[in-house]
């Protein structure tokens, strides 16, 4: 039996919720969803056009569900990081986002019942 060694720092866990890219100067570069994501680092999947590009400084703004039963049902998180990776995904493309500031709360990575 093959067994791989894990080499992240962190897990990654499933959680899929719509997602903007903005540059530096706020422009939208990227829409799409997120297919993944950790402490560290995110991956953001969507259709071109796709103006990003590795290395690039960008600012994340995600709707993710509240894990609170009361209030609203979701909220908006802002993240900024770097660009890591672009890679194609069929006709879509995939944007690995490396996070250097976030305001999420460890609770969204707990299980939601």
């Amino acid at each position: 039996m093959l067994h791989v060694q894990e080499r992240r720092r962190h897990e990654r866990v499933v959680l899929v919720c719509p997602v903007v890219l903005r540059d530096k100067a706020g422009r939208t570069i990227f829409k799409g969803r997120t297919a993944d994501m950790s402490p560290c680092g995110i991956k953001v999947i969507g259709p071109p056009p796709a103006a990003v590009s590795e290395g690039l400084d960008v600012w994340l703004d995600m709707k993710v569900p509240n894990p609170r039963s009361a209030g609203p049902r979701f909220r908006v998180v802002k993240l900024c990081g770097y660009i890591r990776r672009v890679t194609d995904m069929g006709d879509w493309k995939c944007v690995v986002v490396v996070i250097t500031d976030a305001d999420f709360p460890q609770s969204i990575f707990e299980p939601h019942p």
